[in-house]
Formats: structure tokens, sequence, C-alpha cells
């Protein structure tokens, strides 16, 4: 299905909105894992993933983002990926209406690679292939997100096209420097686009960081650096952290949503909120493509 989406020039595919920030509202701690509640609280991610089905999105990722082997094992609760994965997919499957897909999101190890840390390649690909076994017997399609070093976005890819043969999201995260927009690792956007267009994957995007102000700007980049169909999941605005140690996010939706309308006018295909947004975020885009 998502594969004909693509294809259909009218079709704007809706993404949902942010998942650790709808948790944190519901009173979790920051600092816990949020993948832990597919276990120990399966009714609230349920909740969750029917909230952003029920205002309208057409697809919602699973609740996997730190779900990999190694940020599982800095946790020390590597042994409980399988389950971890697989209830994610009984979570959202139990959401899920008709019609509608359901994405594997796989998120960052958390490990880097040399001079920052340790990770080598090999270990990314085997961390990724262990969460992707789980989650490929459910899933319609795959997000590899808010990837910050575009080898380890090649690893999450290699991983992935390893045990699947469904379509690939891939969004790194990108900071707006005088210089244009780069990775923290320093890679550029074009050359991101350049290895993932390599990469063969399915459409080329850009999640969190950014507000959906700076999210405009990066995707008119993005129009002119590729054909691909381009994917968008800004931010709410910036985090404010009180005292509560929680990230805040301020951004009246009215805003955030006449941003996501220009970027579906400079072509974006897909297009969603990533943390500070909501249901509500949500509900207001779907109303946004209805008129379109």
């Amino acid at each position: 299905m998502f594969t004909e989406w693509l294809k259909d020039a009218s079709k704007i595919i809706l993404f949902d909105g942010g998942m650790g920030s709808e948790i944190f509202k519901r009173g979790i701690e920051p600092g816990k894992l949020p993948d832990m509640l597919n276990i120990e609280n399966p009714e609230l991610i349920y909740e969750i993933h029917k909230t952003y089905y029920d205002v309208g999105a057409d697809m919602c990722q699973s609740n996997t983002f730190g779900a990999s082997f190694l940020n599982l094992q800095r946790y020390k609760i590597e042994n409980q990926i399988t389950e971890i994965n697989a209830r994610a997919l009984e979570n959202i499957r139990k959401a899920r209406p008709p019609n509608r897909l359901i994405v594997g999101d796989i998120g960052p190890s958390g490990e880097f690679r040399p001079p920052v840390g340790k990770a080598t390649s090999d270990q990314w690909v085997s961390s990724f292939e262990k969460q992707a076994s789980v989650l490929e017997k459910g899933v319609d399609l795959w997000h590899i997100e808010t990837m910050s070093d575009i080898e380890e976005m090649l690893a999450a890819i290699e991983a992935i096209r390893n045990l699947s043969k469904k379509p690939i999201i891939s969004s790194m995260t990108y900071k707006k420097t005088k210089r244009g927009f780069f990775t923290i690792m320093g890679d550029s956007l074009e050359k991101c686009v350049r290895a993932q267009e390599n990469a063969k994957v399915d459409v080329v995007g850009a999640n969190c960081t950014l507000g959906s102000e700076e999210m405009v700007e990066l995707v008119l980049e993005l129009t002119n650096l590729t054909d691909k169909p381009i994917s968008a999941k800004p931010n709410a605005g910036q985090p404010r952290i009180d005292n509560d140690k929680r990230a805040h996010y301020d951004q009246p939706v009215k805003d955030f949503v006449a941003d996501i309308k220009r970027i579906i006018a400079l072509g974006a295909k897909v297009v969603g909120g990533c943390c500070g947004t909501s249901p509500e975020t949500i509900r207001e885009i779907r109303k946004v493509i209805d008129s379109l």
C-alpha cells in the first residue's frame, strides 16, 4: 500500500506525531526507557497509537525507537530485546484501523564510532539486525530516524536490507549552521542525501532537532538535492526545560501546521511531527491535507 501511495501524485501521506513527549505528558519519569512500557504499561502505548490513528494518521510507528540491541545493552536489558519489540507490535496492531500502516521505528543505538566512541559498523549492523528480525513480521515499512551519523544510518539500512524487502524511510537529524544544515557528526545535507540515494532507500527525510520553521528551509534544499520522495517530521519548536526536568514545547499548533502546509507546497510527500507534537497537531494537519 505504501508503494502505491508514493506513486499517487495526489496523495500526501500523514505520519503520526511525538511518542516520547506524549508518554511524558502522562506522568512517566524522564530517564525511563519508553520502550519498556510496551511490557509494563501496554494500555498506555496502545492508547497513544489509537489516538493518532483516530485523528487521521495514515501510518504510525512502533514504540521501538530505543529497542536496538546496543541501546538496550546500555540499560542492561538487552536480554529482553525480543519481548520488547514483539510487545510493541502487539500494542500497535491492536490500535491500527483497516487501511492504515504500521511503521517499524529504528532509532540510533546511542553508541558512536571513534574518536567519539568505540562502535564499529559491524556492531551497528548486528545490533539493528537483532531488532529488525523481530519487527519484520509485523510492519509494513521502516522508518530509520534521528540518525546524526550517516555511517550509522547506512549500517541500519544494511541491517534491514539483509532481512526485509519492505520500503525504507531514512531520516537524518540536522542542525542549522552558518554553512548550512549539518549533522552533529559534521555530515552535510548533500553528503547524507547522496549516501541515502546510493543505498536505494525509498524516501529521504529529516526529523527532530529542527523546529518547523527551519524544516521549511531544509525541505527547500532537499527538493534541489534529490528526486526521491521527501519526509519531514519537525519538532514543535525548541524545548524548554523547567524545574520538573521535562522538556516543554511551546509552539502553537496553528504555527506548526502553517509551516507543514508550506512544507507540503514545496513537495514533501510524507509529513508528521516529532518531539512536542500531539494528536491535536496531527488532527489539524489532516484538515489541511484534506482541504488541498
